[in-house]
């Protein structure tokens, strides 16, 4: 019998990544080239999980999908929506009013009065989520979304420890049931959790539980800030791993993978990939960010989704523009240009030829 199930089908390997606030994603392959679409009814080790698909398929003798917790709406984008009420606009009308229009289950929303107006943005629904919860929202196994934190209890399990890295700040855990595992756990005394992941492969199923960094003193705390001031773009020198959430244009709206990471999410970010190429890129898709001369202001788009990932292949890849060299598609392709070649997208090949 199958540790985890996709709607009643064998899964063979699975990743699933339970951040502190927003949508928990999964990417999984099947035993079987099973065809999945709409509701994903994910049971790992006994837990279940009501999510969405968003991506994926069957190909090759294979299936492999991703996709998110509850029904995948949050990543639509909302119209603009003035509201207006002399007792006071109340954050439950507002975001009660989301939620039905992107067809998600929202709970928990305080009755909180947001003013006499209120102009509700044209952007992301999550977007809306994070201007009036600020990492304050999660979305639960059941599909819900929920408004508040993540409440915090103690793993009592008592499952090998794989790995314990405390430059990571991270445990992993061998493990046959998952129950208790989100984020807001403590495990051995560390910090409540931020990110919770759950890796199954043939062998074993590993929780890996990120936590939170222990409070500095305040000898320590006043270095930091010393050294900050001497460098204050040393966060920015790095590479970050972001989920697109949405795209408008040749920019993707970006969400940071891991909580622990304490990045932004990110807006109309420039992607800047391979001299004329640019990409339609699947939502949910991972994208590494790095920012330009470490400049906040200046991130940018450098590499796309780990080609063994469900779905890493883009909508489409257009190669120096449709009057130039081609573009081609899933499913189908348009000729144009003076160019004369082929490109791979997944299992499909498109010829890209003179016309």
């Amino acid at each position: 019998m199958s540790l985890a199930t996709l709607n009643g089908a064998s899964v063979t390997r699975a990743r699933v990544h339970v951040p502190a606030w927003g949508r928990w994603w999964f990417d999984l392959d099947l035993a079987e080239p099973v065809e999945q679409n709409g509701a994903a009814a994910l049971v790992v080790a006994g837990q279940a999980m009501a999510g969405t698909i968003m991506s994926g398929g069957a190909a090759n003798g294979r299936a492999a999908y991703r996709a998110v917790g509850g029904k995948g709406g949050w990543g639509r984008t909302l119209p603009a929506k003035p509201y207006n009420d002399d007792g006071g606009v109340r954050l439950r009308t507002v975001l009660g009013d989301a939620a039905a229009e992107v067809g998600e289950t929202i709970a928990d929303v305080p009755n909180t009065l947001l003013g006499p107006h209120y102009a509700r943005p044209n952007a992301p629904a999550s977007e809306l989520l994070n201007l009036l919860a600020p990492q304050n929202w999660y979305v639960d196994f059941a599909g819900v979304t929920r408004i508040g934190q993540r409440a915090a209890t103690t793993y009592k399990g008592t499952a090998p420890r794989v790995r314990v890295d405390t430059l990571a700040q991270v445990i992993d855990l061998a493990v046959d049931s998952i129950a208790g595992l989100v984020p807001g756990v403590q495990v051995d005394g560390k910090r409540p959790a931020t990110d919770v992941h759950f890796h199954l492969d043939p062998k074993r199923l590993t929780a890996s539980v990120y936590y939170a960094a222990t409070p500095l003193t305040r000898s320590l705390e006043a270095q930091r800030r010393i050294l900050e001031a001497l460098d204050p773009r040393a966060r920015y020198r790095g590479t970050f791993e972001y989920r697109v959430v949405t795209q408008s244009g040749e920019r993707l709206n970006l969400q940071p993978v891991y909580a622990a990471s304490k990045m932004p999410d990110l807006a109309n970010v420039p992607v800047r990939l391979a001299p004329g190429v640019k990409a339609q890129h699947l939502l949910g898709s991972l994208v590494m960010v790095a920012f330009a001369d470490a400049d906040p202001s200046r991130p940018y788009v450098f590499a796309g989704d780990a080609a063994d990932a469900p779905g890493w292949q883009p909508l489409t890849l257009e190669i120096g523009g449709p009057a130039t060299m081609g573009i081609a598609y899933q499913g189908s392709a348009v000729q144009a240009g003076p160019f004369s070649g082929a490109v791979t997208l997944g299992s499909a090949r498109f010829k890209v030829s003179p016309v």
